[in-house]
């Protein structure tokens, strides 16, 4: 009887604890990463100095001098920003990565694209301080802190390599493609001769300051009315 009374204490006891509740170490991470955040730097620098394979494995990273067997780890990586598709064979995106000219900018969208919760907590987070940046991956992402690091450098290593600037997604950009006038002696204005030459297009990325007032924005606006399409202060209120 005693045995018996001293079970169902033990079971009230069990039943009465608390449940611990779950951490950030124990969810799974939320964001591609590889183990070797260095080798991913020197990988990302060498595809645009070496032909495109037909596959990526084991065999051609030792034939590029990536001899570890946890460089591998840097394959998921191309393939959650889609320079690698689902056989590890290259894809369309990882031949514009590879132009000299511009290449990185095509990197930019994909970026933005896997680290969107980031891009939304933060308008520049590769800008980041490293405690700001420590903090985003803490909220927004999970795993052990050694997990959590080899995130935060991964997502390091791909924005060392990608341009972000002028996207079509940006939300701080205003694009605008128009006609730039001929110049004549009173400023932005028609000449004679510029209705036999032909136009000029100009892609205008317009970023605008943060934390700024209407009034500021407003004479912004004027300004490019003003000093590129030749309109006076008068006509820009109208």
């Amino acid at each position: 009887m005693a045995k018996a009374t001293k079970r169902a204490t033990k079971s009230e006891k069990s039943a009465a604890a608390p449940r611990k509740s779950r951490t950030v170490a124990d969810t799974e991470p939320k964001f591609p990463y590889t183990t070797k955040p260095a080798s991913l730097r020197r990988l990302l620098k060498d595809i645009p100095q070496k032909p495109k394979p037909p596959k990526f494995d084991m065999t051609l990273l030792r034939s590029w001098g990536f001899s570890d067997q946890n460089d591998h780890s840097m394959l998921r990586v191309l393939k959650s920003v889609n320079l690698l598709d689902s056989k590890n064979e290259p894809t369309d995106l990882y031949s514009r990565f590879m132009n000299l000219e511009g290449g990185e900018r095509a990197l930019g969208p994909e970026i933005k694209r896997v680290y969107a919760p980031l891009f939304q907590a933060s308008h520049t987070p590769y800008n980041e301080t490293n405690d700001r940046l420590q903090n985003l991956f803490n909220i927004h992402s999970g795993g052990g802190s050694r997990a959590l690091d080899q995130q935060i450098q991964t997502f390091k290593a791909l924005c060392e390599n990608a341009v972000f600037d002028g996207l079509a997604n940006d939300p701080l950009s205003i694009g605008a493609t128009t006609a730039l006038p001929a110049m004549s002696s009173s400023g932005f204005q028609p000449s004679a001769a510029a209705t036999s030459m032909p136009g000029i297009n100009i892609n205008l990325h317009i970023h605008l300051p943060e934390n700024k007032t209407r009034r500021d924005y407003e004479d912004i606006i004027e300004s490019i009315g003003r000093y590129i399409f030749g309109r006076s202060q008068n006509d820009s209120r109208e």
